[in-house]
């Protein structure tokens, strides 16, 4: 037995001099025992933590810890004490490396976690600051779709269980899109900056690339734009400039929402067809609420024909007719708009403001349950929300409040699903 000690102290001394426990190694079986049931307990904490944090690094880890250890409960059941604690003092220096792993792991977790869902929110706001500015600027463009690809890096490498890439990533789009803010902002300021008409005629030059592959309702809207741009321009040469500063500023939102009904150049047409019908399912929740506060049948029953529209659309898309699917959905969506515009009588102010506080505190409760977990549906689904809202609050600026109250409607419904996921469905 006194050699048995010796080597099991040696042994600890060399492998793991760091762990007192170890080092003194187990002098007898009682103390074989004691040390090896020590692992068991040690084993359980570190199997708790790996399954919190799901991370494939401390999986592996765990899995050689296991084996050690179980190796060594055979070992001392058939009396080779010697290797029973040898293997006992291997499979203790790789609980505790787990457990160290585990824990470091969590926190790597939790913080990409945090750090992607902010870069997401940043980069969508550089995203439409890029729009609004007309920015041709191929370096601000640049760092825009660098910063997409590393969010969606993050995101992989979040599935993956790779947390402390997922968070590099995560903290380069970030940076990345905040670059592209500061450089955005900087041409968009000062004495040399870009004025309004600028701002405007770049993003309609832009939207004339594609006029001519936009459905008929969206040709529309883009001619629209136009023509409010050219009202502008004459009544800024007569000198009234408050005035034509608002019609530029609504020839660019017609414009923008021309553009965004375009989608990207080389989107399918499945994709455009998917898309257009989910955006028209956005516009007809909200248009829903705003009949329902305003109790007005002729708009219920012009709201319920878009609704038709709308069906008629997804039969379409069920059936491959993407062209067709499109041109349904978008006439549904514009007659929906069309109906909301008719609404007689006054927005009140203070219901619009209400509605915000609403959607604000539903959206604060919707990315502190994602901090505690979340898929990337959901997290698209709160990052939509959070658009919308950040829409109502720019036309409640512009002095549209009605649109306002329909976009934050939109936006607190589309939190409250991401909250029902989520688990979390209070009110």
């Amino acid at each position: 037995m006194k050699f048995l000690t010796g080597i099991l102290v040696a042994l600890a001394v060399a492998v793991s001099g760091a762990h007192p426990v170890a080092a003194q190694g187990p002098a007898d079986t009682d103390k074989l025992q004691s040390f090896i049931e020590r692992n068991a307990e040690l084993l359980d904490q570190a199997t708790a933590l790996v399954q919190e944090t799901s991370s494939v690094k401390a999986r592996g880890m765990l899995t050689t810890a296991t084996s050690l250890h179980k190796q060594s409960e055979a070992m001392l059941s058939t009396g080779s004490n010697a290797m029973a604690g040898r293997l006992a003092l291997r499979a203790r220096e790789v609980i505790q490396q787990t457990i160290a792993v585990a824990k470091r792991e969590a926190r790597f977790e939790e913080q990409a976690n945090r750090v992607i869902e902010r870069a997401a929110a940043r980069l969508e706001q550089v995203r439409v600051l890029f729009e609004e500015t007309g920015s041709i600027d191929p370096n601000a463009r640049r760092l825009i779709l660098e910063s997409g690809d590393n969010l969606r890096q993050a995101r992989e490498q979040l599935r993956e269980h790779m947390f402390e890439t997922s968070l590099h990533l995560g903290e380069v789009s970030l940076a990345l899109s905040v670059r592209a803010t500061r450089m955005l902002q900087r041409t968009d300021s000062g004495p040399g900056g870009i004025d309004e008409f600028e701002r405007t005629q770049r993003l309609l030059d832009r939207l004339d690339e594609v006029r001519p592959t936009l459905p008929p309702p969206l040709q529309r809207v883009a001619a629209q734009a136009n023509e409010m741009q050219m009202r502008a321009t004459r009544n800024a040469e007569q000198g009234n400039m408050p005035l034509a500063i608002e019609q530029t500023r609504g020839a660019r939102s017609l414009a923008l929402r021309a553009m965004r009904g375009a989608g990207p150049a080389d989107e399918s047409a499945q994709e455009r067809a998917f898309r257009a019908v989910a955006l028209t399912d956005e516009i007809l929740d909200g248009a829903r609420a705003v009949a329902a506060d305003a109790h007005d049948p002729s708009l219920t029953q012009r709201i319920q024909d878009a609704s038709r529209q709308q069906e008629n659309a997804r039969r379409a898309l069920d059936a491959s007719d993407f062209e067709h699917a499109i041109r349904l959905t978008t006439a549904a969506r514009e007659a929906a708009r069309a109906a909301v515009r008719g609404v007689s009588g006054p927005v009140d102010p203070a219901a619009v403001e209400t509605a915000l506080a609403r959607t604000d505190e539903a959206l604060a409760r919707a990315r502190a349950a994602l901090e505690r977990g979340g898929d990337d549906d959901t997290r698209a689904i709160v990052e939509r929300a959070a658009a919308r809202q950040n829409e109502a609050r720019r036309a409640l600026g512009g002095g549209d409040p009605r649109r306002a109250l329909a976009l934050t409607r939109i936006a607190f419904d589309l939190a409250r699903t991401a909250l029902d996921r989520l688990g979390d469905a209070r009110g």
